[in-house]
């Protein structure tokens, strides 16, 4: 029986930092700032623009959350992959959600 472990063979390791650039620099960084043009789209009252970065941002998640998880055995702690992967899948929950009921909220109005 085979055992697969999230702990990559010696002689094909990938840098350590794999993850850390995934998460931090794919992940992490451009949907704060995604987001942060959504919310200020949505301050201003430009809709157009809003709704717009919401469906960028699905996009994103949707993409996301598979190259995280991908990326997630290249950490040199199994813990840290688990833990990326985990805060991935919880801020794309979170994403669907707040576009959902903003997008809710903008119809009631």
């Amino acid at each position: 029986m085979t055992v697969a472990t999230s702990v990559p063979e010696s002689g094909n390791q990938p840098s350590p930092s794999h993850l850390g650039r995934v998460f931090w620099l794919l992940g992490v960084i451009p949907s704060n700032v995604l987001w942060a043009v959504a919310l200020w789209a949505l301050a201003k009252g430009m809709t157009s623009l809003m709704l717009g970065m919401f469906v960028v941002l699905l996009l994103f998640t949707g993409w996301i959350i598979p190259t995280v998880w991908k990326a997630a055995p290249s950490a040199q702690n199994p813990n840290l992959g688990l833990a990326a992967r985990g805060l991935t899948v919880a801020w794309g929950l979170n994403t669907v959600l707040v576009i959902f009921f903003l997008t809710l909220q903008l119809v009631g109005q």
